[in-house]
């Protein structure tokens, strides 16, 4: 009965590494859906350094955040490709889009601004 059972427990584990090898049990990310909306200056005032930290397009897009995401990661998707800024400019960015906030405070299942280069 034993080795019926040990047979058994060996089949199983071989079908599992064989489904997960083949058809994967990890979903693929989705992308992000939000079409791009133009950035607007709520303020009356006009601040010369905002000027020189937003995006050259002025575009963002306003993203879900998921378990797992990190600013990074939902700037590289949103360009589908290495973003062409340096990670200081893009935090820079960020905060400036999103009032204040810093990427290490992004909390999930909030949606955020993200610049689009």
């Amino acid at each position: 009965m034993i080795r019926l059972f040990i047979a058994a427990l060996i089949l199983v584990t071989i079908y599992s590494i064989y489904y997960d090898l083949s058809s994967g049990t990890i979903p693929e990310p989705a992308a992000p859906v939000a079409a791009p909306v133009p950035a607007t200056n709520t303020d009356t005032e006009t601040d010369s350094s905002a000027a020189l930290t937003s995006p050259s397009n002025n575009l963002y897009i306003e993203v879900e955040i998921k378990a797992g995401d990190t600013v990074l990661t939902v700037a590289e998707k949103i360009a589908n490709k290495p973003i062409p800024v340096s990670i200081t400019q893009l935090v820079e960015d960020f905060q400036n889009l999103n009032e204040g906030i810093t990427p290490e405070k992004i909390q999930i299942g909030k949606t955020y601004k993200f610049p689009v280069y």
